[in-house]
């Protein structure tokens, strides 16, 4: 059907074809078209192409988006769903935030440990010198730590572990007026 089309177009172009048929057939536009298109491809192979070319592509475009069908966005599934996983981003957060501070007191808790217990020096577990010594006085006391050592090292363990304490208090205040803020918030 459609090899028996363009060949009657090919005919009426020479001017072989039936006036009657042709004038049925160019009452359709894209017959119409068709018959245009034909006739700009001789005149092209003819080298009689006019010095402007009327070829009307908004028209076409404007004609084509109007035959497109309209996609609309879907709609929510529902406002539950949302207000759920805004739920649980305000829960996961906020445990989020109490696992850094357990973590940050946790290291501040061990470090105060280790701080404390590298000032100590270790006593060797066996003495592998001879003991060769000179008679000492009674009263020589040999790299004993003080009892003002003792109690100054004690003194700056209490001191860290206020600040500690005062920086978690700190943190907890802080995240009761996020979380307080946020519930008006909402």
């Amino acid at each position: 059907m459609v090899t028996e089309r363009k060949e009657a177009v090919s005919a009426w172009v020479d001017g072989e074809g039936s006036e009657l048929d042709l004038k049925q057939w160019l009452r359709d536009e894209p017959s119409k078209d068709e018959w245009e298109r034909y006739h700009l491809i001789g005149d092209a192979m003819r080298n009689e192409l006019p010095q402007t070319l009327n070829l009307d592509i908004a028209a076409s475009v404007a004609s084509a988006l109007e035959d497109e069908p309209t996609v609309m966005a879907p709609k929510p599934k529902s406002a539950v769903t949302e207000r759920i996983s805004g739920n649980v981003v305000a829960f996961s957060r906020k445990f989020g935030q109490y696992a850094i501070a357990a973590t940050v007191a946790a290291v501040a808790v061990v470090g105060v440990q280790q701080y404390g217990s590298q000032s100590q020096m270790p006593s060797p577990v066996l003495n592998t010198l001879p003991i060769m010594g000179a008679p000492t006085p009674a009263s020589y006391q040999a790299n004993t730590p003080s009892v003002q050592q003792a109690q100054d090292s004690e003194l700056q363990a209490q001191e860290q572990r206020r600040r500690v304490n005062a920086y978690l208090r700190d943190h907890l205040l802080q995240q009761r007026l996020k979380g307080h803020n946020t519930a008006n918030n909402d």
